[in-house]
């Protein structure tokens, strides 16, 4: 009774104002429709990352090393590639890697860490752990000068100064690790393979037949293909032990080196060279010798040996099995060397 009526008429133009704005919009030109949308996509660089390397290995503390990741462009435009090298969460460094349209680059960073441990290290989507070691100092143990007194492949019996001594039996040393200890990976030998054509003391070859020939001797005593490295602790305790190639000497007197894993040692420790050379031939039947007192070898009886210098030290001798055999050459020093190296 007291509120206000909408008139009919006023009703009437409502629907009709808005019937005219429908028909404004759906006769409107498709270019203002079009005017009113996003303007197209421009091209860009598409980039691809490869696994990260770290160089050189190992990282050291302390020491610089270069970490890379390789960075490709599979788009139609060329791109710069905003790079950043994390090192364990932190933001350590960033540069700046353009790339042309299917062509590659490398964002490179020089970099050190100060302690060992390990870490991780990211840039871009990539993902590398690296452990850091300590610094490492080379060091070497020997007990020779580098005069080599006994490597002599012209000489004729072992009665010559200066002759090889071809031992059946195996050749130690007495090493004492600096202090702190160290680790040895490799170890040295100076020596080479003498063919054993003739006898050295004119004794008696006993075999099947009148004479012996290298075909039957090889067939009654064969030669081992390797000679054998063994490392014992302070207490005889073996640490390690590995056969080589006898390949590895020549017929030239050289140092040899043999690699071996990474073996911490401390206070003292000892390393044996076994040759496997053969003994004087113990092989019994008929036989004799030649009127030259020699005998028939070949050259399968080949022989390890092992150079010297003739100085008095107790700390070299030949042994069997870590044992010292007793009035054999324990005045000779021979050559056989540990390396290795120390960490600080």
């Amino acid at each position: 009774m007291g509120g206000k009526k909408w008139h009919p008429a006023f009703s009437t133009l409502a629907l009709i104002g808005l019937a005219l704005v429908y028909m404004g919009c759906a006769g409107a030109r498709p270019s203002d429709i079009q005017s009113q949308q996003a303007p197209p996509l421009q091209p860009m660089p598409l980039f691809t990352f490869d696994p990260i390397s770290v160089a050189p290995l190992p990282v050291v503390a302390g020491q610089p090393f270069t970490v890379t990741m390789p960075i490709g462009n599979t788009g139609t435009v060329a791109g710069a590639y905003s790079a950043d090298l994390y090192i364990n969460g932190a933001k350590a460094d960033t540069q700046s890697v353009p790339v042309a349209p299917g062509a590659s680059g490398n964002a490179v960073f020089q970099t050190s860490l100060p302690d060992p441990g390990l870490y991780t290290i990211k840039i871009g989507p990539q993902t590398v752990q690296v452990t850091v070691t300590q610094n490492r100092v080379p060091i070497t143990l020997k007990l020779d000068t580098g005069q080599v007194d006994g490597c002599d492949p012209l000489v004729g019996t072992t009665s010559d100064a200066g002759n090889v001594i071809q031992s059946p039996d195996a050749y130690m040393i007495k090493f004492t690790a600096p202090t702190g200890g160290a680790t040895i990976n490799a170890l040295e030998v100076f020596g080479y393979v003498k063919s054993s054509t003739y006898d050295y003391n004119n004794s008696n070859i006993w075999g099947p037949g009148t004479w012996v020939y290298g075909w039957d001797i090889a067939m009654l005593e064969p030669v081992n293909p390797q000679f054998l490295v063994t490392i014992y602790d302070a207490h005889k305790t073996r640490l390690y032990i590995s056969g080589f190639s006898r390949s590895l000497f020549t017929f030239t007197p050289a140092w040899v080196t043999v690699t071996i894993p990474d073996l911490k040692v401390n206070g003292d420790f000892y390393v044996e060279v076994l040759p496997y050379n053969l003994p004087e031939l113990s092989t019994q039947g008929f036989g004799g010798w030649n009127t030259f007192g020699t005998y028939i070898v070949h050259e399968w009886y080949d022989q390890i040996c092992v150079g010297y210098e003739k100085v008095i030290d107790v700390q070299s001798w030949v042994s069997y099995k870590g044992s010292v055999l007793p009035e054999r050459y324990l005045t000779y020093n021979w050559l056989i060397r540990a390396d290795g190296y120390q960490t600080q």
